[in-house]
């Protein structure tokens, strides 16, 4: 049982972390270029919804942390 919540903390710190590092280059290719930022933030947000089917389809636990990791980098 504490494996498991190791296992579902570091995933959840994880995207934390990931999304964090994300939204930084996004705000640093942007600010260089509108384009290609948008460009970068629609692949991210196509690998990240992949991400998250690959989480669901493992279980549910683990999807709906890496989604709450994902949205709430964004509040």
């Amino acid at each position: 049982m504490g494996i498991n919540i190791l296992m579902y903390t570091m995933v959840f710190l994880g995207q934390l972390i990931s999304v964090s590092l994300i939204l930084a280059i996004f705000t640093t290719v942007f600010v260089k270029s509108r384009k290609q930022g948008f460009v970068f933030l629609t692949i991210y947000i196509l690998l990240n919804i992949y991400s998250l089917t690959i989480g669901f389809k493992f279980t549910l636990v683990m999807g709906s942390g890496m989604l709450i990791g994902s949205v709430n980098i964004f509040v």
